[in-house]
């Protein structure tokens, strides 16, 4: 990334609010150029501007962020390219993030990125459900991956080996949450919202995090 860009990203934060070192700037602005120049061949991603990025992207995990303990493996569930996971490692260098994407050449695009950068990130070229037989996590977390049913599913062997399912929502939430339990997917489950909060920019909408995990937990 050019100066220009890092100078419009620090800009960019500042003008929302946001409260971020400039060490994690630096760093998110090295995931952006890696991301974008690996956009420009693959489609990785439809934010490719500044403002799309802190709107969308860094508001949605910085809210993430704030959900998990210190320590905790984390499994970021269809990374694409590498959001929510790899600016979480950024924000929360506390936590161990592993990333999961079953399309080859997007994990492939991925793991270059996180090689690229130097950071202890392992990328899985598996579906969730592969990972899960062979790795345990505290959490998998999950942005635009698919509606809950389908997450339910691919989870469905796996609920007594992770403390919870950490799922960035739009408002629909609600109506994949009728979906799902019409799909007989939520029997011995518990759905949480566990933080709402509006979107930036232009457009704002209400956002949510939804945990689920198995019932008492």
């Amino acid at each position: 990334m050019s100066d220009s860009q890092a100078d419009e990203l620090r800009e960019t934060v500042e003008r929302y609010g946001l409260q971020l070192s400039q060490e994690k700037l630096d760093s998110l602005s090295e995931y952006l150029k890696n991301l974008w120049a690996w956009n420009a061949k693959l489609n990785l991603t439809r934010h490719d501007t500044i403002e799309k990025f802190v709107t969308l992207d860094l508001v949605d995990v910085l809210e993430l962020s704030k959900l998990i303990e210190d320590g905790s493996e984390v499994l970021d569930m269809g990374t694409g390219g590498g959001v929510p996971g790899i600016p979480l490692a950024i924000l929360r260098p506390n936590l161990e993030i592993s990333l999961c994407e079953s399309v080859g050449k997007k994990a492939r695009a991925v793991d270059d990125i996180v090689c690229q950068m130097g950071l202890p990130i392992p990328v899985h070229e598996s579906r969730v459900e592969d990972v899960l037989e062979d790795c345990r996590f505290d959490y998998v977390v999950a942005r635009a991956v698919g509606p809950l049913w389908k997450m339910c599913t691919w989870l469905k062997p796996h609920w007594s080996t992770i403390q919870g399912l950490l799922a960035i929502k739009g408002p629909k939430w609600v109506d994949e949450r009728k979906e799902a339990r019409h799909r007989g997917l939520m029997q011995g489950l518990e759905l949480r919202k566990v933080a709402e909060y509006q979107s930036l920019g232009e457009e704002p909408r209400y956002n949510a995090i939804l945990r689920l995990n198995r019932t008492g937990m």
